[in-house]
Parts: structure tokens; C-alpha cells; sequence
């Protein structure tokens, strides 16, 4: 048994052995939470399996509240928020079995790579990479984090921060800026490390190598791993060793996360410029390169989001039991508008007029599915919208906002906004979603220039194969909205001819 002290109590850990417990990373302690103590306001980065052994307790997890007797067993999966009480007169006891995610896997320092390849990596390698799995997997984490590139620049920063830590340093104010975040030397960066920052809470440091390259840093933990009554700080938890290896799990799947897509992402660089170099023809090139966009636009133009489909559906079903008869016929013709515009327009160019109908439609929709909840505005310059602009190119920035800006518990309001200006079309497309930091945005300014299958990236693509490099695309911020600027050329160049 290893015996650990908290000031709140104490574990008695198993020492690991390999016939007792063959998974890697388990972890099994007896946990004694002693007579009038509390663990406070802390998250599982592990998940927990506990058997309660005597005493009670009253336990709050993520604001439920209960409390737990002798013969309670219980399973809390990472990520959870717990409190715990002792309400008993004698210690609170439980079995406990720990188990962080495991990964075997080992970073790769420099020089342990052996020969290496001659391959330039981009340093917006990074940019790219935590864009491609920031939706998916990094904003799914409720935990503290923030990832740097190799110069120190903020690349993203998550919102769960300690209470603590927000009374000391306010990062959500100042992303990026916390004085933890800039703590080490740069001889000192490539190394796995831990360090305490200036209040005493402990920060655990990993760097991102790619290919022999340093590419950035990931630090997350800001808890107190005191081991005992030394270095008190008051309603701050004092975390467990399971806690401690439940973040050093997590850091690793975050930097495999990243490793993986950087490869992905090189060999799909390697992949295409290897093909511009066999390719001595220039006219089969072109044809080739035609094709595959060709392939590309298929997929996000002739298919309507199955999400949305289903949504609007489900709406127009529940107003045919209501008895709305009208909306639900303009709804249908709504909907049929959507269908005929998809497949029967064969053109890769189409008027701005055909574009904004296909959008209206698209928006009295979405308006069926949220009614007064949803405000759309539109302020649209009539002499625009005889412009020749390329098919479906507006739509999918508006769903952007409903599948990734819009949080179900706030008012909805989009607005679109075209103008001319000269020989340019001026686009506007805003909303009020979630507020987006000014790192959050140029990562997904990188995300959109980084060629991918990425649905804004491929938007991007289609307006490089129309205009050239005359043409405008980029995420900011307008009167307090989060908002897409896009400018166009009035002329448009289409199968080596100019059209307006």
C-alpha cells in the first residue's frame, strides 16, 4: 500500500501489480474522506467505479444532489462535476477504482527519430490540425486547456477554467495572457513537465512535436496535488494521484489527436504536389484538377443536410397535426423550391438572384423549425442580384451558423446584407451565436485556407476556381455578431470567358 495525504483526508493505494490489474493506468485505493471535511468543486479527468465501505456523505454531482451509505455503488464517467460532504461522525469511506484513459503510445522527442525526411512541414500545420478536430473532439472536453504554437501564439483556449484560477487571472477576459502560460524558458519547452504557477495551483506541460518538428504546446491540470497540509489554498481541492494521471492521459490523446491529423494533412500535401509534378501536360492537369472539383462540388451541392431534412420534416408533420394549413403548404413549397433549384440546376454559375431565392427558402425553414425564436434580416441592393456569382456558394455559410454558431437557449438572428461597390459585390452574412475570441477566428480563417474537406474550406475552394485570387473570404466580427465578409469580383471568369 502507498499511502497518500490530502488535507481532507487520505488514500491507501494499491501498489500496481501486473497479475492484479492488467489494464495499464488502473488504479484501485481505499479513499477516507475524515469527519467534518469536504472535497470541493472539482472535475474528473478519470473515470471512477466506488463502493462505499462505511460512514455518509452527501455528494453533488454536476448539481444533483444525493447522499451515500454504506453498500452504495456507483459509476461516474470523466468529466463529471463532484462535491462531497462529510455529514457522518466518523470517516467516509470508499473503495475506489480509477481508470484514465490509457495510451501506451509515447511521444517522440528530436533526435529520437532517426534519419529525417527532407519534407518542409508548414508551421500552420497546427492551425489546421486543431481546427480539423476542434468540434469534435476538443470542444467535447470540459476541462482547462490552452494550445500555443512554436512562437507562443494562442491557438485555442477551452472556457473551464477553475473558479480559482478565474478569481487570480480572468482568462476568459485575457486568453492567452496568464502568466502560467508563458512560464518556461525556451530551452526548457521541449520536454513533458510539470510546474507550479504563482498562486501554487500545478500545471502540466507537454509539447507537440511533428516530424522532428517543434509545432506548439499543450498545458492543462491548474489543480492543487498538495500530498498533505503544505501549500493550503481555501476551497481548492486537493486532487488524488488518479486525478493527476487521468490529465496526463488526457494531454496525450490530445497530442496524438494532433500528431495524427498533421499526417494526414502532410500526405495529402505530398499527395497533391507529387501530382502536379507528374503531370507534364498542362491540359490534362487542368482537366484532372477540373474533375475532382468537379466531384467535390457534387456532394456539397446536391445533397441537402440530412439534419435539416429530417428537422424540417418533423416540423411539417407537427403542423399538419396542429391544423396550420397554410404554413405548412408554403412550407412545402419552400421545400420544393430547395429540391428543384439542387437538381435541376446543371450550371456551375447562376445568377445572385436564383443564389438569394434558394436562400429565403432555406432560411423559411429553418424559420418553421424555430418560429419567433429566429429573426432573419435581409438588406439586399436590387442592381446586385443580376451579378453571375457560382452555384450554392451562400447557403452552406448560412447553416454554418445553425450547426455551429446558435446555442438552443438564446434569441437567433441572422442577417444578410449585398451590396455593390464599383466592380465589387460586398457580402455580409451575421448572426448572433456563440462570440468567437479573435484567436477562435483566425483559426478558422486558417481552417477555411487549408484546402480540406472542411465544408467552409471547400466553399473557399469554389471561390478560387471562379475568381482567381480576386476574391475575398474570412470570419469576424460586426456590431457585436459573429460574421462571414465576403467580397466578389462583379465579373466573373467561367470556362476561360468573362461573365457579369
Amino acid at each position: 500500500m502507498i499511502k497518500q495525504n490530502t488535507d481532507w483526508g487520505q488514500i491507501l493505494w494499491l501498489a500496481e501489480n501486473r497479475e492484479i490489474l492488467p489494464l495499464q493506468g488502473l488504479q484501485v485505493g481505499i479513499v477516507s474522506l475524515f469527519p467534518g471535511k469536504n472535497q470541493a468543486r472539482h472535475i474528473h479527468y478519470d473515470e471512477q467505479v466506488i463502493y462505499v465501505v462505511r460512514g455518509q456523505a452527501r455528494s453533488i454531482i454536476n448539481g444533483e444532489e444525493s447522499v451515500l451509505s454504506a453498500g452504495d455503488f456507483l459509476h461516474w464517467k470523466a468529466g463529471v462535476e463532484h462535491q462531497v460532504y462529510n455529514i457522518g461522525s466518523g470517516p467516509f469511506q470508499h473503495l475506489l477504482i480509477s481508470n484514465p484513459y490509457a495510451d501506451s503510445a509515447e511521444q517522440v522527442f528530436p533526435g529520437e527519430e532517426g534519419v529525417l525526411d527532407d519534407i518542409e512541414v508548414s508551421p500552420d500545420l497546427i492551425y489546421v490540425a486543431i481546427e480539423a478536430i476542434r468540434t469534435q473532439f476538443l470542444e467535447t472536453l470540459h476541462y482547462a486547456y490552452a494550445i500555443f504554437d512554436a512562437q507562443e501564439n494562442l491557438v485555442l483556449q477551452s472556457d473551464f477554467y477553475p473558479e480559482y484560477c478565474v478569481n487570480c487571472c480572468r482568462p476568459a477576459a485575457n486568453p492567452g495572457a496568464c502568466p502560467c502560460m508563458h512560464q518556461l524558458q525556451k530551452q526548457d519547452m521541449f520536454r513533458e513537465q510539470s510546474y507550479h504557477c504563482r498562486y501554487g495551483m500545478e500545471v502540466f506541460y507537454y509539447p507537440i512535436f511533428f516530424r522532428n518538428r517543434f509545432l506548439g504546446y499543450i498545458q492543462s491540470g491548474y489543480v492543487r496535488h498538495a500530498g498533505g497540509a503544505d501549500n493550503k489554498i481555501e476551497n481548492v481541492y486537493d486532487v488524488p494521484e488518479s486525478v493527476v494521471a487521468g490529465i496526463k492521459s488526457l494531454l496525450r490523446r490530445i497530442v496524438k489527436a494532433v500528431k495524427n491529423y498533421c499526417e494526414f494533412e502532410q500526405f495529402r500535401r505530398n499527395l497533391v504536389e507529387k501530382e502536379l509534378c507528374i503531370s507534364s501536360h498542362e491540359e490534362a492537369q487542368r482537366i484532372l484538377m477540373k474533375d475532382l472539383k468537379d466531384a467535390q462540388y457534387a456532394v456539397t451541392d446536391l445533397k441537402i443536410n440530412n439534419h435539416f431534412l429530417f428537422n424540417t420534416l418533423n416540423s411539417m408533420a407537427s403542423m399538419a397535426l396542429d391544423g396550420g394549413q397554410m404554413p405548412l403548404y408554403q412550407s412545402i413549397v419552400d421545400l420544393a423550391k430547395m429540391f428543384h433549384y439542387t437538381l435541376r440546376t446543371q450550371n456551375s454559375v447562376v445568377s445572385l438572384r436564383k443564389e438569394v431565392d434558394y436562400v429565403k427558402a432555406y432560411l423559411q425553414l429553418q424559420k418553421l423549425r424555430y418560429g419567433d425564436d429566429l429573426e432573419i434580416m435581409y438588406e439586399i441592393q436590387e442592381e446586385a442580384l443580376e451579378c453571375q456569382v457560382p452555384f450554392n456558394f451562400l447557403q452552406p455559410i448560412l447553416e454554418n451558423a445553425f450547426v455551429h454558431g446558435f446555442s438552443e437557449s438564446i434569441r437567433k438572428k441572422i442577417r444578410l446584407e449585398i451590396e455593390m461597390d464599383r466592380d465589387r459585390l460586398e457580402i455580409r452574412v451575421s448572426n448572433t451565436g456563440k462570440p468567437l475570441s479573435p484567436q477562435t477566428r483566425y483559426a478558422v480563417n486558417q481552417g477555411i485556407l487549408s484546402n480540406t474537406s472542411h465544408g467552409l474550406s471547400m466553399i473557399y475552394n469554389k471561390l478560387l476556381a471562379a475568381y482567381g485570387e480576386e476574391f475575398s473570404f474570412r470570419i469576424g466580427e460586426r456590431e457585436g455578431y459573429t460574421c462571414f465578409f465576403i467580397g466578389l469580383p462583379t465579373v466573373l471568369r467561367a470556362a476561360g470567358k468573362e461573365r457579369k
